[in-house]
């Protein structure tokens, strides 16, 4: 892992972390917390084949949690709900996405591909966008199907070829970091109504840190959460900035549930404007359903 690692607790002081062998944020949480062994009494999630997971039981777990995620996303956020397309023509922008996302592509043909994330979507539906000031902060809301070139065999809900993504982006060009409070405190709230336990990280570029440090602390202060912070010499992929929460399931494996992401590249790509200038977006999810189902039914 590059870069360095600090922690935010819940009260706003930092401290460095100093250990020569950490290198994942399974290392950091383990730093900070004392391992419990956990073992799973009703249940092997492990062993769920794909092709049944909606059935029965699980359909009925599956419904449970998307009104829950939905209920609360739309009591707590102005959201546009939107539908894009899951199969795209591809072109220049959609690779340079895709080359920033780091993903293999799942193509259908040497022309149309099925989209990894609802992102694909989403930009090209607002590509060359030139926003009003007035219009801004405006956050659409997807209930997306996603296609990942991805083993089902061996993580049949963690890693499902396909999948459910409830998402939202929000085109922005002030107080971010404000609206990156208001998404976590949201999914915080969700993964406690679910009853599915969490640790915070934050992975950050050097720069943005330096300039957010401050706001960093106060995050941490108003969600009253822990914050591990692996700090990286520049940006990665197509983010400053990346919130996860993570699950810790009962054979020790972490499962990356909700993310929030601030970008700074993407509208360039999309030429998504606000007055003629270069906006940010926030990329916010409580995760795919198929992660959150394998949580619920693991806790």
């Amino acid at each position: 892992m590059v870069g360095c690692y600090k922690h935010i607790s819940k009260i706003g002081n930092e401290e460095e972390v100093n250990m020569d062998m950490l290198e994942t944020d399974k290392d950091v949480y383990n730093f900070f917390h004392e391992e419990k062994k956990m073992s799973c009494k009703n249940i092997n999630v492990s062993n769920i084949d794909y092709t049944p997971i909606y059935q029965k039981e699980s359909l009925k777990y599956f419904n449970y949690i998307k009104e829950i995620v939905e209920k609360e996303i739309k009591d707590s956020l102005k959201v546009e709900e939107i539908k894009t397309t899951t199969i795209l023509k591809n072109n220049e922008r959609l690779e340079e996405l895709q080359r920033l996302f780091g993903l293999q592509q799942f193509k259908c043909n040497e022309e149309y591909i099925l989209v990894p994330a609802s992102d694909f979507g989403v930009f090209s539906l607002y590509e060359d966008m030139d926003f009003k000031k007035e219009q801004l902060p405006m956050r659409v809301y997807e209930f997306a199907k996603c296609f990942r070139v991805e083993d089902k065999k061996k993580d049949p809900l963690k890693r499902p070829t396909t999948f459910n993504l409830p998402d939202i982006h929000c085109f922005i060009n002030q107080n971010v970091y404000e609206e990156v409070l208001n998404h976590l405190s949201i999914y915080g709230k969700i993964l406690k109504i679910l009853e599915i336990s969490y640790f915070i990280s934050l992975r950050i570029s050097e720069k943005e840190y330096k300039e957010k440090k401050e706001i960093l602390k106060n995050i941490a202060k108003e969600l009253k959460e822990d914050i591990i912070i692996n700090i990286v010499p520049s940006s990665i992929k197509y983010w400053e900035s990346k919130f996860k929460y993570v699950y810790k399931d009962s054979n020790n494996d972490y499962i990356q549930l909700s993310t929030v992401q601030v970008d700074y590249k993407t509208s360039n790509i999309f030429n998504i404007k606000m007055e003629g200038k270069n906006i940010k977006i926030i990329h916010s999810s409580i995760g795919s359903m198929e992660r959150l189902l394998y949580s619920y039914l693991d806790k």
